[in-house]
């Protein structure tokens, strides 16, 4: 049904969304404190005022474990290559948020915040920020996160289809499952960490995207 859907989408009107795919590994599994960094491959779209919907899943059964000590800190940061567009001329919007097994929203949407990633006089990358991302209920599992993207109205340019980008999952403590605790609940020197990581969780990216280079 998706795949009808997405083809269906392409040919119509720039304005309806497009539901596109996008499979992420988590790598390996256990109890995460601070952030987690893997490897995001975009697809290769041209940026023509349309609205797309990137749909996040997990490779191999993998998923993401909010524990009551996670505390309404965990985000995403997700890095995409642009093919060398000119500074000041790409403006994305959006919002964001997380699902279950069913593809059910988890929690409330939350406003997508895009930085842009340059180099000398061009912008080769957009980082799309989502935080705080949370769960009406917890612990929860997150099989997948849902973005709503607005993408700029200049054909020229897109999304390319070179070196992957990267998606950075950041919080207090979560866990990648399976085998990971039911729960996790705060201790003392939690909510020092949670800035600490807010702080740091993009400069992190920027960190992995210069590396990355």
């Amino acid at each position: 049904m998706l795949r009808f859907l997405t083809v269906g989408a392409f040919l119509v009107s720039g304005s309806v969304a497009v539901a596109t795919p996008l499979c992420v590994d988590l790598g390996p599994t256990g109890v995460v404190h601070d952030s987690r960094t893997v490897d995001l491959w975009a697809p290769n779209v041209q940026f023509a005022g349309q609205n797309i919907d990137f749909n996040f899943s997990f490779e191999n059964g993998q998923f993401i474990r909010l524990f009551t000590a996670t505390n309404n800190s965990f985000q995403i940061d997700a890095f995409f290559r642009i093919n060398n567009a000119p500074l000041g001329a790409l403006n994305f919007g959006g919002s964001g948020f997380l699902t279950d097994n069913h593809g059910a929203e988890l929690g409330p949407a939350v406003t997508l915040v895009a930085l842009p990633v340059t180099l000398g006089f061009h912008q080769v990358g957009v980082d799309l920020l989502l935080r705080p991302l949370t769960s009406d209920l917890v612990p929860a599992d997150v099989n997948g996160i849902h973005l709503d993207l607005t993408l700029p109205n200049s054909p020229e340019f897109g999304f390319g289809d070179g070196p992957p980008g990267g998606v950075t999952f950041a919080g207090n403590v979560f866990g990648i499952g399976p085998g990971v605790p039911r729960d996790v609940v705060p201790d003392f020197g939690s909510t020092a960490l949670f800035l600490t990581i807010a702080l740091g969780g993009l400069i992190s990216m920027r960190a992995w995207v210069t590396s990355a280079r």
